[in-house]
């Protein structure tokens, strides 16, 4: 008798493993994740560092930044903050690309961004961080608003001739985020294209002088965009197994989850209802919510 109820407990035991529900969250994440998941009222779920590049097959969610695993140099989302989904996935936090400049300077030009020429003013480009060099490569690549070419070899000619010419300072190539921010932070007139997390994690009470202001566009129709890093929320397991996590899905999209979510990565809600942590960060949720589409460069 004491056997069968042993193996009646081990087979209960498997089951509810089995059965469980888990966060499958990407390994930049996991730090974050649980601590967000340790300070808000949730559904009790555990956390598994997904780092293949499959999508889980068992029941849960996936948190991931890479949501589209194909061979694109950039992923395009049109009426993202519209919709705030993509088959079947939610987006929880964004992480936008704006120019930073000191309050009381003139805002970054057409002219100055696109023009190889130079001029008054210096734009200011981390150039051995590639991250910050696709950025600014996307913004000049596009064939027209949304379409940016497929071949590596067209990128790869847009770096070499990146720092030609007199866009940016000299040395730019070489210069590293503190080179940057020295500049930035100094007298003359500066303009920085960089992530909203960067300046956030930037511990300098200086910064209060700083704010985010869009990408100068080039556009014939109408069409604005946004570069960001997205966050988004996967239900994955069979369809029976999806359904049982829409609860937790809608606790989600709740602004205030998002904005929990957000404010622990130094990003923004994707909800238009989040609160945005400061100024800058509210200048940046009003551009992700009148851009026509967002898209995000994969590295």
């Amino acid at each position: 008798m004491r056997k069968i109820l042993i193996i009646i407990v081990i087979s209960l035991t498997l089951f509810s493993c089995s059965q469980s529900k888990v966060w499958y969250v990407q390994p930049e994440f996991e730090e974050t994740w649980t601590s967000i998941i340790q300070s808000a009222p949730k559904p009790a779920m555990k956390i598994m560092v997904w780092e293949s590049d499959e999508l889980p097959a068992k029941q849960g969610i996936y948190i991931t930044s890479k949501l589209r695993q194909n061979q694109q140099k950039v992923n395009v989302y049109y009426r993202l903050s519209y919709d705030l989904e993509y088959q079947g996935a939610q987006v929880l936090a964004f992480d936008p690309w704006m120019i930073f400049q000191k309050y009381r300077n003139p805002e970054l030009t057409l002219d100055r961004a696109y023009s190889n020429t130079g001029g008054s003013g210096v734009v200011l480009i981390p150039g051995r961080e590639k991250e910050y060099v696709n950025a600014w490569i996307a913004r000049l690549i596009q064939e027209s608003p949304g379409q940016f070419p497929l071949e590596e070899k067209t990128w790869k000619e847009y770096e070499n001739n990146l720092f030609l010419g007199n866009r940016f300072p000299n040395g730019a190539l070489t210069y590293t985020l503190n080179d940057v921010f020295f500049r930035l932070m100094g007298n003359e007139t500066a303009w920085f294209y960089a992530p909203i997390s960067v300046i956030r994690h930037y511990n300098n009470p200086q910064k209060a002088a700083l704010e985010a202001v869009p990408f100068p566009e080039v556009t014939t129709d109408g069409q604005y965009s946004l570069q960001a890093k997205l966050l988004w929320a996967l239900p994955v397991g069979t369809e029976k197994q999806k359904k049982k996590l829409s609860p937790i899905i809608t606790w989600l999209k709740k602004p205030e989850t998002q904005t929990i979510i957000a404010d622990a990565l130094g990003w923004i809600p994707a909800d238009p209802y989040g609160k945005p942590y400061d100024p800058m960060c509210m200048t940046s949720q009003r551009n992700w919510l009148t851009a026509s589409y967002i898209y995000d460069v994969n590295e």
